[in-house]
């Protein structure tokens, strides 16, 4: 399928190829092609998001709502899009506390389950702990599914809120 951008399609790309290395079923190198997958897949939802919010013309809204954030992360940009960006929710979050309350944060997760574990693999990973999370290949692989499904919605409701986002870039007219 294509992607929006041309570096979520080099994301999805690589996460399918890792995957396809880890299911060959290789011992030594599982956990680290397990490890690629479940990055790449928390990855793909923010490439997606960086995107959807760019085409909307929204990155100066969003930022000036998360506290004027210079670099918000995944969780903040999620939750400011799905709840508070008009599309969703019909109560508003009028701060980025509210937004990241725990009420907010388990209706987005019920909404877009395999976040949680994305969010939480990606964050150790970036402090030096890789989870238990890349130890299970069916695990893995129901993840990433599940990160190619919140990207689906998340166009979704763009779509619904009457912004037709385009989605037309390949992995080979990426890699060029």
């Amino acid at each position: 399928m294509p992607e929006g951008s041309k570096d979520a399609a080099i994301l999805i790309a690589t996460s399918w190829q890792a995957l396809g290395r880890a299911i060959q079923g290789n011992s030594a190198t599982e956990i680290c092609d397990c490890t690629v997958v479940t990055l790449f897949a928390g990855f793909f939802i923010e490439a997606n998001l960086n995107y959807i919010i760019d085409k909307l013309g929204k990155k100066k809204q969003m930022i000036a709502f998360l506290d004027n954030k210079k670099f918000p992360g995944i969780q903040d940009k999620l939750g400011w899009y799905w709840y508070y960006n008009e599309y969703v929710a019909r109560a508003k979050a009028k701060t980025r506390k509210e937004l990241l309350s725990k009420r907010f944060l388990s209706k987005l997760r019920r909404r877009y389950p395999g976040f949680a574990a994305l969010y939480r693999f990606r964050n150790d990973l970036a402090h030096g702990v890789i989870n238990r999370t890349a130890r299970s290949l069916p695990r893995v692989v129901r993840l990433r599914q599940q990160a190619k499904d919140i990207v689906d919605d998340l166009f979704a409701v763009a779509e619904r809120a009457g912004h037709s986002i385009p989605r037309v870039i390949t992995y080979q007219e990426a890699i060029r």
